[in-house]
């Protein structure tokens, strides 16, 4: 891949100013940008971030480490190498990005410059949330990932939700407050598929008559 900076040593002073992107307005500029930026880390770092995620989980019980692990993995590895390698149709690339991606720029600045030696990796975390949240409109968690209680975040009928969304979203080191998903819906914690489906049937056609009956 011609994207990685294999020597994977890169000094202070190549760190970038979030301030810099924060003038972007449209896709196009903003993926060449993330693009630019994410050149100055190597494997070596993905592979750094993960295992320092996978230290925090040394207490959490195994199967639900795992699975996080895994799903972390798709998170901070794919999602990468998909900013990487993304193109997008210019009449893609034209599309205005969301109106809290300046306020996404001050939090990714702050994150990376508290003058510690964790500074890179969470520049690169920002980076890569931006293109998950800014470009594809994702959740920067992928679908599917566990949380506790038994649910997970999830894709349906053309919407992302999260059973967690609501309880992070003040959490300042989070990113729920730009995520495009939305808190999960009681019935989505309650009912299965199959009844959700049913009732999400009924509502379509409910609203369908109500509003189009005559």
């Amino acid at each position: 891949m011609g994207f990685w900076n294999r020597e994977g040593k890169i000094s202070s002073t190549a760190l970038f100013s979030w301030s810099d992107l924060a003038r972007i307005s449209r896709k196009g500029p903003l993926l060449v940008a993330l693009k630019e930026k994410g050149r100055l880390y190597s494997p070596d770092d993905l592979e750094l971030m993960l295992t320092r995620y996978a230290k925090k989980l040394e207490n959490v019980p195994k199967e639900y480490g795992d699975a996080l692990l895994h799903f972390a993995r798709i998170q901070i590895i794919d999602g990468y190498h998909q900013m990487m390698t993304d193109e997008l149709a210019d009449v893609h690339a034209a599309v205005p990005l969301f109106s809290s991606w300046k306020g996404f720029t001050v939090d990714a600045q702050a994150a990376s410059a508290k003058g510690t030696s964790g500074d890179r990796l969470r520049s690169l975390k920002y980076l890569i949330a931006a293109y998950t949240v800014f470009i594809r409109e994702e959740p920067v968690h992928p679908v599917g990932m566990p949380f506790p209680g038994g649910f997970s975040v999830e894709q349906y009928d053309g919407e992302y939700y999260c059973p967690v969304r609501a309880v992070w979203n003040d959490i300042d080191d989070a990113f729920c407050k730009y995520c495009p998903a939305v808190q999960s819906r009681e019935r989505d914690l309650l009912l299965s598929k199959s009844e959700r489906d049913n009732v999400t049937k009924k509502e379509k056609l409910n609203n369908y008559f109500y509003n189009f009956k005559g």
